[in-house]
């Protein structure tokens, strides 16, 4: 099933949100390791929910190079079927 870019924005920031995360202002680009505190497995963990709620897989290169909300988003939204 093909689901349109407002389904998906809305599906990651419900995701976000359960990693304390809301993605407005100053928060979507800061980078989660330096500013945010995220530990390797916690920001895995995040980038599985978000791949798991959107029902995609991302190669691990492209996985531990989003450093950002806003990245992260922008990268599924534009990427991402």
């Amino acid at each position: 099933m093909k689901t349109n870019n407002y389904t998906k924005l809305k599906t990651i920031i419900e995701v976000m949100g359960k990693y304390g995360i809301t993605p407005i202002s100053k928060v979507k680009r800061s980078d989660f390791v330096k500013d945010m505190g995220f530990d390797k497995v916690y920001l895995d963990g995040l980038i599985y929910d978000v791949e798991d709620a959107l029902q995609v897989e991302l190669n691990e290169e492209t996985a531990n190079s989003l450093k950002s909300p806003d990245e992260l988003i922008r990268y599924m939204l534009q990427h991402q079927n």
